[in-house]
């Protein structure tokens, strides 16, 4: 008899801030992806990057917002270590927490207060689907348009 060991362990981290409105529109595609992963071997966890984040808002956010992830402060400064800049940013992490895919949710925001009206690519949840078949994520890094994370300096290209 051949024992069976659980596939490896997908950590999704969504660095997220409770007033940023396109955090907000994206809880909707946050929790069809929560269900849509339900009983998978994927982990969801929202952290809180900025500082002036309060307890009470991530818990607010939580609720208001439906997701089941567990919400957390970034205190053990995991936005850095990660190279995160913007909220909401998504990584997708394997069972060493080697980075298999960073960036946008989807492509429906193009630049902060500007979106199209119907989502084309779903870049999370791809990452998600190839990485839990063991293929390799095939768009690995997108760039992500949001909030900027508190207290970093960002370089901006030039106009």
């Amino acid at each position: 008899m051949q024992l069976m060991l659980a596939a490896p362990l997908l950590r999704v981290v969504l660095f997220l801030a409770p007033l940023c409105p396109i955090c907000q529109n994206m809880c909707y595609d946050l929790r069809l992806l929560e269900e849509e992963f339900l009983g998978e071997n994927v982990e969801f966890l929202g952290v809180f990057p900025n500082a002036s984040t309060r307890e009470d808002q991530m818990v607010d956010f939580r609720a208001t917002y439906g997701l089941a992830m567990e919400c957390v402060g970034d205190t053990g400064h995991l936005a850095m270590a990660l190279g995160a800049r913007w909220t909401p940013e998504a990584f997708v992490l394997d069972e060493h927490d080697s980075i298999l895919y960073q960036g946008r949710i989807n492509d429906r925001y193009f630049a902060p207060g500007r979106r199209r009206n119907k989502t084309r690519n779903r870049d999370l949840r791809q990452a998600i689907e190839e990485a839990l078949a063991g293929r390799t994520v095939s768009v690995s890094r997108t760039e992500a348009v949001g909030c900027p994370i508190e207290g970093l300096k960002l370089s901006l290209p030039p106009h």
